[in-house]
This record gives structure tokens, sequence and C-alpha cells, in this order.
């Protein structure tokens, strides 16, 4: 028993390393790929007032990317308010003199339209003035910037493009006998042309169809961790 038992830990042994081995030979070339990628644009029209994230640089989910001079806006906003506790003034006032009978229902109801008016043009105010930052949707970087400092800009002009620093993912085709032995999950390691780093990543995605005359299949990799070093673009060579 004893025997067998040494025996059934030498085999194990020796397929763990053999597979080791044999994986290890197959290499292939990558391209880093980013999933978030978005062109931002503005819902208004007003005048770039700052840029606080500059090209290339990092920033996190709800960071102000640019911010419009609202002043016009905020105004507007003060005038809505004034006018909203006017009209809850008039309306209190009209709620008093219809208990004494000194005004009819028919002026009740005209003070609470006015209320209900002035409501809704405070919610248009507050979305304008929201609207004079645009903030990120989620942690990312700068990829690039196509107005400048107190530029005018137009309704849905673009002005920012960004991506996001958690979706980066390598891009791989390999051979189809390689799926004999390759699944998801499955690990590599990737060493990058533009800064000579390696990242650890395993494979998410296995391609649906395999290619009639290459006889090659996509493969999908997600690198184990968001590296702030990585960008999209760039190249390398995976290895199992």
């Amino acid at each position: 028993m004893k025997k067998l038992y040494i025996f059934l830990t030498t085999v194990c042994c020796f397929l763990l390393v053999f597979k080791s081995s044999f994986a290890s030979e197959f290499s292939t070339r990558i391209l880093v790929t980013s999933t978030e990628e978005a062109t931002l644009s503005s819902e208004i029209a007003a005048k770039v007032l700052s840029i606080p994230v500059k090209t290339g640089n990092l920033f996190n989910e709800s960071d102000p990317l640019i911010k419009f001079d609202c002043s016009f806006f905020e105004a507007q906003k003060d005038v809505v308010e004034s006018e909203l506790e006017s009209a809850k003034v008039t309306l209190k006032s009209n709620q008093d003199l219809v208990l004494m009978r000194a005004i009819g229902d028919y002026e009740v109801q005209l003070s609470l339209i006015a209320v209900e008016q002035a409501e809704a043009e405070l919610k248009i105010a507050q979305l304008n003035t929201d609207r004079c930052i645009i903030r990120a949707p989620y942690d990312g970087r700068m990829s690039d910037i196509f107005v400048n400092e107190f530029e005018s800009i137009e309704r849905q002009q673009p002005l920012l493009k960004i991506i996001g620093s958690g979706s980066l993912e390598a891009k791989l085709m390999v051979s189809s006998k390689w799926l004999s032995w390759i699944t998801v999950g499955y690990p590599m390691q990737i060493v990058i042309d533009e800064n000579g780093l390696t990242y650890q990543a395993k494979v998410s995605a296995i391609g649906a169809n395999i290619d009639p005359v290459s006889q090659t299949i996509d493969i999908t990799a997600k690198f184990d961790e968001n590296y702030d070093t990585l960008l999209s673009g760039m190249s390398g060579t995976a290895t199992f």
C-alpha cells in the first residue's frame, strides 16, 4: 500500500512538471484593449472654466473632469427660488382667505398651480447648474482633450475622451489546437513591449468560432490587477 502511494505521488508530480513544461513552451502576441471608452460632451452651451484632469492623468469615479462658467444658470436658479417662495406665500394667503370666504376655491387652485409650476422650473434650473460640472462616470485615465480653458462650447460638442482603468484586457489569437488544454481561468504571463514589465493575467473568454483558413481562435484575458502602468494600445507577448 505504501509503495502504491509513493508511485501515485511520483506520477502526479511528473504530470504536473510535464504540464508546466509543456505549457511554458507556448507564447503568442497580445494587444491591450479597453472595454470602457467614452467621448464626453456637454448638455449645455457654456464657457469652459477649467479642466482639472490633464491628458494621461488618472482620475476616480465622480471626480470633476471639466467645469463651466455657470453664472447665468446660477442667477436663473436664484430667480426661480424667489418666485417659488413668493408663490408659496400667495398660496398660504389664499388658503386663509378662502376659509374666511373672502375668495373662492378658483383662486386657491390658481395659486397651487403657480407653486407647482415654480417647483418644476426650479428642478430645471437645478439640473442646468448640475450640468456645469462633468464628472467621471468611473475610475479611469484621460485619453484626449478636444477643447481649451475659456473656450465657448456648444451642446453635444465632443470635449473629452476617457478610458476606464479597470477595463483593460488582452486580446490574443491562438492555434485551435490549444483548445485541448487552454480553458477559462488559465493563467499566463504577459511581457509588454513598451515598458518591459511583466503582468499576470488569466483567460476570461474563448471565442465561439475557429477561423477556417488560419485555424485560429480569439482569446480574451483579464489582468489580475488594475495596473497603472498599462495603457490601451500597448502590445506584448503572452507565455503560458
